[in-house]
């Protein structure tokens, strides 16, 4: 995977002192995650060999814990220049490159590696490229998982098995009308308001990715989590165009360097912790079922991707002839 990423930029050994070309750089960088999530703790990564490499010349200090917003506040601050980094949800930016909206469509990956051989390749380079009109340079892509169903009642084997079952989704209509095409009921609700929302049987379940689900508790309130790996959504990291255009041509190779290895690190990371929370979550009692029929799940969810999709057609036919 190392050398497959590193094929995406023009690696280099960087043994120059950027203090020979420029003045000290600050990156200020911003997640909504604390501290100690893979996403953030990538960013750290990215600021220790920045600094390291560049001889003290180039620092991040990362706002985390939506210190300065949600993504969407955050995001644009990158584009007016008042931030220089942020990492944020393909959804975020989806308003700014339309072709990224073909990624929230219910089983466009095959796996997770399907996915990442699709945007590390040349269908992601393509897209981070086209942020460029919207202000934005793309450094690249970090993993979010897999995400799965979980609720208060029983293992999801089938799309029948969520009839009746009010789920929580994220506040967009592709995820709504998902639900509505497996035989669910789709409420959408703020993420902060569902722990609530389980308590009080507002919703029956919902659907992340395993750490989600574990460090945000919604075991205590709905035991049985089942591997439909619906939607596999990847995260992006951008730098700002007003900030890139200030740099050095050396800073800026440094900067694409150290995204090719932070992007490394985020997948290193995200590993691990995803697999300490499944190894939590069945130490604490949930019920972890892999027997799903997930070809009935393609099936359900085909009219999602017909009618959310049509207008990627090109694209989605792009991603499905990648190995």
């Amino acid at each position: 995977m190392r050398l497959a990423l590193k094929s995406m930029v023009a690696a280099v050994a960087v043994t120059f002192a950027v203090a020979n070309s420029a003045e000290a750089l600050v990156i200020k960088t911003s997640d909504v995650h604390a501290m100690g999530y893979p996403t953030t703790d990538a960013m750290e990564f990215m600021g220790e060999w920045l600094n390291e490499k560049s001889n003290g010349e180039i620092t991040m200090e990362i706002f985390h814990s939506m210190q300065l917003g949600g993504e969407k506040e955050a995001l644009e601050q990158v584009q007016l220049g008042a931030l220089e980094m942020t990492r944020v949800s393909v959804g975020v930016v989806g308003p700014i490159v339309d072709d990224f909206n073909a990624f929230n469509l219910p089983y466009v990956f095959r796996s997770i590696d399907h996915m990442r051989n699709v945007v590390d390749g040349e269908i992601g380079q393509e897209l981070l490229a086209a942020l460029d009109a919207g202000g934005l340079v793309g450094l690249g892509f970090m993993d979010a998982g897999a995400r799965s169903f979980y609720n208060k009642q029983k293992a999801i084997r089938e799309p029948a098995d969520l009839a009746g079952l009010k789920i929580r989704v994220m506040q967009n209509p592709i995820f709504i009308e998902m639900m509505s095409e497996m035989g669910g009921n789709g409420i959408p609700i703020a993420f902060n308001e569902l722990y609530t929302a389980l308590q009080t049987g507002v919703v029956d379940g919902a659907e992340n990715n395993p750490p989600s689900y574990s460090t945000q508790k919604h075991y205590e309130q709905a035991g049985f989590y089942s591997l439909t790996e619906h939607l596999i959504v990847p995260e992006i990291f951008v730098f700002s165009k007003k900030v890139w255009e200030t740099l050095t041509p050396e800073q800026q190779e440094l900067i694409r360097e150290a995204a090719v290895l932070t992007t490394e690190k985020e997948r290193e990371l995200w590993e691990a912790m995803e697999q300490k929370a499944m190894e939590e979550l069945v130490g604490l009692g949930v019920q972890v079922n892999d027997d799903v029929d997930k070809a009935a799940f393609i099936e359900a969810t085909a009219p999602v991707r017909e009618q959310f999709g049509a207008q990627y057609a090109d694209l989605l036919g792009r991603i499905e002839a990648v190995e």
